[in-house]
């Protein structure tokens, strides 16, 4: 995938590992794609992105994401599921509600916000 005018692929790092598996390319590009969308809508980027997948015990695969945005922040999730790329979709989804409740606390903590005092 070549690097497009976003901030976020200039400046992150991405790893992508296959424990005991093979990643191959159409879900390597999948999942550097999304997790430069979702790095990008959350902080403006991240440092460090890390995907990693496993086979599970029943034939399944499971997948663990992990962010780093800076600051001491880390935000991790995982799922199983009987597909790489569902697995990998819901562990990011877990990943992406912690950004999201993470942005909203900090957008609510200031000391003058009107939407927190209800004025909008």
């Amino acid at each position: 995938m070549q690097p497009s005018d976003d901030t976020a692929t200039e400046t992150a790092r991405i790893a992508i590992h296959g424990h005991q598996m093979d990643v191959g390319e159409a879900l390597r590009s999948h999942v550097t794609e999304r997790l430069i969308a979702v790095s990008g809508k959350y902080f403006g980027g991240a440092e460090d992105m890390t995907a990693r997948f496993s086979r599970t015990g029943q034939g399944g695969f499971s997948c663990s994401v992990r962010i780093h945005s800076g600051r001491d922040l880390l935000f991790a999730g995982s799922a199983e599921a009987a597909e790489a790329p569902v697995a990998f979709n819901a562990a990011l989804e877990h990943v992406a509600k912690q950004l999201r409740r993470r942005k909203r606390a900090l957008r609510e903590d200031k000391p003058v916000n009107p939407d927190k005092e209800g004025l909008v």
